[in-house]
């Protein structure tokens, strides 16, 4: 890669998820990692570099180092000429199919590495297909799902494979992951991504029904070790001993944990499932009703306008205070299994999954392929644990992100005993 300017540009600095980025980095990044800050409204930016220099005085010298770089996310003249400035592009600029394809297009043609927190697997994997070749070609490290979608779930298998090849020279099969607990907020720019993933999956949805009405789709999982892989939305966990719901990430998670493991060949046919645990079968059924409502809702624009009139949702660029963020947890429960064995896994965090944790995730991700790439890393457009594997495992670890894996369940370090609901 030929010296560029700047080691990182934050792309959507001025958002919600941008600007705690901006904050992320001014006191993380190590000293001398040159940053930059860019979006398409120079006044909004300078206005979140101000605001962060205010609340942090600390990172004041760190933020008055940031250049400001502007440019129309549509435009691919402008995404070309910031992507040619930088080492890594770290974006938070969502719906990332409708504002991100042409920056990622630019990155792989400047031979620029690239990260976000896009949770639209269809269209990642429809850019893996057109571009994965050239980026391949460049080494180009394209890193979508680099978020609480999909960082724990994607991870967390990578851990557990590793373990089962370590340990009983076998193929994972088969995970089954649970939340066990979890408080966070949510910003209007994820509820503008969820709208327009909506769309998508709902003619997904409606092909995969089809499919299966003509006998094009499997109805069922083969069984795991003597265990059923496939389950009720509601169902009884009997290692938990709890009852367990929809969970609204689960389809997501399993596509990006299917990909890593069909590319890193976990094990024959390998598997993902995820849900949420309840208190008992009545709230199971409630919370499950309650996130189809909410898709309703977020489906149709008439509906979704109106809960934007109201209040009830946050628009675009709003989110939750800091305060509810610091209150935040996630605890994720994994039960894996390899061709003889069951065992065990547990990532969790201690704050908002959705911001802090995310925000956590995105800027270890910038700064693992800005300083920590080596031969282990795998050029393409991948999901993280294909793209940095154990490496940024390790980093997330070292900032206090529990990756525990044994053969006996494992408590969560984050538990959210310390903390209350607002």
């Amino acid at each position: 890669m030929a010296s560029r300017n700047y080691d990182i540009l934050i792309w959507g600095a001025s958002g919600f998820t941008g600007s705690h980025l901006v904050e992320y980095l001014a006191l993380n990044a190590p000293s001398g990692t040159r940053i930059a800050i860019g979006g398409r409204n120079h006044d909004k930016i300078e206005q979140v570099r101000s605001r962060i220099a205010a609340k942090c005085p600390g990172a004041v010298d760190a933020l008055n180092a940031m250049d400001i770089l502007v440019g129309n996310s549509q435009s691919a003249e402008d995404m070309r000429f910031v992507a040619s400035q930088t080492r890594v592009v770290a974006s938070t600029v969502g719906p990332y199919s409708i504002y991100g394809e042409q920056l990622i297009r630019a990155c792989v043609e400047e031979g620029t590495d690239y990260c976000d927190i896009t949770a639209e697997v269809p269209w990642v994997q429809k850019l893996n297909r057109e571009l994965n070749e050239k980026a391949q070609a460049k080494n180009v490290h394209i890193v979508s799902m680099c978020g609480f979608d999909c960082i724990p779930a994607d991870l967390g298998c990578l851990m557990l494979a590793k373990y089962a090849k370590k340990q009983f020279d076998e193929p994972l099969l088969h995970v089954k992951g649970s939340i066990v607990g979890i408080i966070g907020g949510v910003s209007g720019g994820t509820l503008a991504t969820l709208a327009n993933e909506l769309s998508v999956q709902a003619k997904r949805v409606v092909k995969h029904m089809c499919a299966k009405i003509t006998g094009g789709a499997s109805g069922s999982l083969p069984a795991t070790n003597g265990k059923e892989t496939n389950r009720w939305v509601v169902h009884y966990d009997k290692t938990l001993g709890r009852w367990q719901t929809f969970w609204v990430m689960s389809t997501i998670n399993a596509m990006a944990t299917k990909w890593a493991g069909r590319v890193l060949q976990y094990g024959p046919a390998f598997s993902y499932a995820e849900s949420m645990t309840s208190r008992n079968w009545l709230q199971a059924v409630g919370q499950g009703l309650g996130f189809l409502y909410v898709g309703l809702f977020m489906f149709f624009s008439l509906s979704r306008n109106l809960l934007y009139a109201l209040r009830i949702i946050p628009r675009p660029g709003q989110g939750p205070s800091d305060e509810f963020m610091k209150k935040g947890y996630f605890s994720l429960h994994l039960e894996a299994f390899s061709q003889n064995k069951v065992f065990y896994g547990k990532v969790s965090g201690s704050s908002d999954p959705g911001y802090s944790e995310t925000i956590k995730y995105l800027g270890e991700s910038a700064l693992c392929l800005a300083y920590d790439r080596d031969s282990s890393f795998r050029p393409g457009i991948y999901p993280p644990s294909v793209a940095m594997g154990s490496r940024l495992l390790e980093r997330l670890r070292e900032k206090g992100c529990q990756f525990d894996v044994g053969m006996k369940q494992i408590p969560a370090i984050h538990n959210g005993s310390h903390k209350k609901t607002a």
